[in-house]
């Protein structure tokens, strides 16, 4: 059992919900998900850790891509001198059609840290406008993950949308439009453009360029790495295969970023997922990754992350 700490309104809503949805579930008599656990783990550069940890409950569930239920975790911040934990419960929907990728996956829900509460969110939905044109619009709302955002109770609302373009079966067109709002006032225009040339359709290998780039209006805080420009360009190859079963894709990029009218640095990026096969009673999802960019410490700012959901099915 998780128990989010200075919070007991979590804790006993949390159980009243898991009641009401055990007691659904078994009047139904339909399959349904326990989602135990989900990890998220982070650390970087400047030996900032971040660790979720969480259970849940999907008392309508068909597949590891389409469920509804609640889940909670357990998050702990730290460096080497500090450390802080929380906690948060959420609404959760996944509603993916594991053909074309499109569809919707959304979180809503309660975090608390430092005897603050907020509301956060996740929401992504996708579709096809026709055969060869896509849309998605997401909207993300949180906590800003560093030692003086969190102390300071710094949150941030991202949304935005972007189109998938494919002109032919080996070329596909990326744009994304988004904005940041901090709750410190500062706003952040984000750009994204990406361009996917398929080199080998049937080994799953494709060739891409990304460009980035995202302007502030305040360029003093020290509550998060913020520069008043920056711009990024990477080459990325990507991979994406089935293999019995499972869906396996990888990211390997190397590029060049600016920021503001500093010379150009090199950026790196790497990315691995694995998702089960879809119709399993035990169903797996988990993505690792590492990037290096700029950030606090300077232009050579690493990241890395690991992340999974283990669900099991029951009848």
């Amino acid at each position: 059992m998780i128990i989010i700490k200075n919070s007991p309104q979590f804790l006993l809503g949390l159980l009243l919900s898991l009641s009401s949805l055990s007691l659904l579930a078994e009047e139904a008599k339909e399959p349904w998900g326990l989602m135990a656990p989900t990890i998220f783990a982070s650390q970087d550069s400047d030996h900032f850790s971040v660790t979720k940890v969480g259970t849940g409950l999907l008392p309508f569930y068909k597949s590891g891509q389409e469920y509804l239920g609640i889940q909670a975790s357990s998050n702990r911040y730290s460096n080497p001198e500090w450390a802080k934990s929380g906690g948060q419960v959420s609404l959760v929907q996944r509603s993916i059609n594991s053909a074309s990728g499109l569809g919707s996956v959304a979180s809503l829900g309660v975090s608390s840290l430092y005897g603050r509460e907020l509301l956060i969110a996740d929401m992504t939905y996708s579709a096809p406008i026709n055969q060869t044109l896509s849309y998605e619009a997401f909207l993300f709302r949180d906590w800003v993950e560093t030692r003086n955002s969190l102390t300071n109770g710094i949150s941030h609302n991202y949304y935005g949308a972007s189109l998938e373009k494919r002109f032919s079966p080996d070329w596909t067109l990326i744009g994304l439009v988004a904005q940041q709002k901090f709750s410190d006032d500062n706003i952040r225009n984000h750009l994204r453009a990406k361009v996917i040339y398929d080199v080998l359709p049937e080994q799953g290998v494709n060739l891409q360029l990304r460009h980035r780039q995202y302007r502030n209006s305040h360029e003093v805080t020290e509550n998060y790495f913020n520069p008043n420009e920056y711009d990024e360009n990477m080459v990325v190859m990507g991979w994406r295969r089935k293999l019995q079963g499972w869906q396996l894709s990888g990211l390997a990029g190397l590029g060049r970023q600016k920021i503001n009218d500093d010379p150009y640095t090199t950026t790196k990026l790497l990315e691995v997922e694995a998702v089960s096969p879809i119709f399993n009673r035990i169903f797996l999802r988990s993505k690792v990754g590492y990037s290096d960019s700029a950030g606090f410490g300077g232009p050579d700012y690493s990241y890395r992350y690991f992340q999974a959901d283990l669900i099991f099915q029951f009848n």
